[in-house]
């Protein structure tokens, strides 16, 4: 089978690429944002990655040139369709999917869905909360920063609500007391 022998010329970033658009039962990934966010966590989980990857803070927080240029060159050679914004794997790229998950344990695969499921469903200002909350040294090239700080009540709330974050984590992106936050998510409710 020719996927074998393309399996050995994939760089590691293309490989955790691939896995991450598989996982979820390929469902798509909605867009740059959520692509590259959904990577950079990769690279804090997995170090084999990091490297290559190499984020640095740009317009909207931690960005990868090399991450895009991976995804592009998996979309040349078939591996990706993109519709739209929204990217996912073709046919020939889901039997590579098969391939390479034979070679990955269970616990790096489990961990892989859960950072696919913990952004995918989130709106890009949602994922700029969580992310800019959790890595606050990658905002300094932030244009979006005073935006998302601005909204961050309301993001925190959402992100709560939707079992993304603990209530203390919520309270903490906040900036108040989680007496205050409970209250308030209280008062949403009502």
């Amino acid at each position: 089978m020719e996927n074998k022998n393309y399996l050995e010329e994939l760089s590691i970033l293309q490989k955790y690429i691939i896995l991450l658009l598989g996982a979820g039962g390929n469902q798509p990934i909605k867009g740059n944002t959520h692509f590259q966010k959904e990577v950079f966590l990769l690279c804090k989980n997995f170090n084999e990655i990091s490297i290559e990857a190499s984020f640095e803070p740009d317009m909207y927080g931690p960005y990868s040139e090399v991450a895009d240029e991976q995804l592009d060159e998996l979309e040349m050679d078939d591996f990706v369709i993109r519709e739209g914004q929204k990217a996912k794997l073709s046919n020939e790229g889901l039997e590579m999917y098969k391939l390479i998950i034979k070679t990955i344990d269970e616990e790096r695969l489990e961990t892989i869905d859960g950072l696919k499921a913990l952004l995918n469903d989130l709106t890009p200002p949602e994922i700029l909360t969580l992310i800019y909350a959790s890595f606050p040294e990658f905002t300094e090239e932030s244009w979006v920063k005073s935006d998302i700080d601005l909204n961050s009540q309301a993001n925190a709330i959402k992100l709560y609500k939707k079992g993304k974050i603990s209530l203390q984590k919520a309270a903490e992106i906040s900036n108040i007391p989680i007496s205050i936050f409970a209250e308030k998510v209280q008062n949403e409710a009502s």
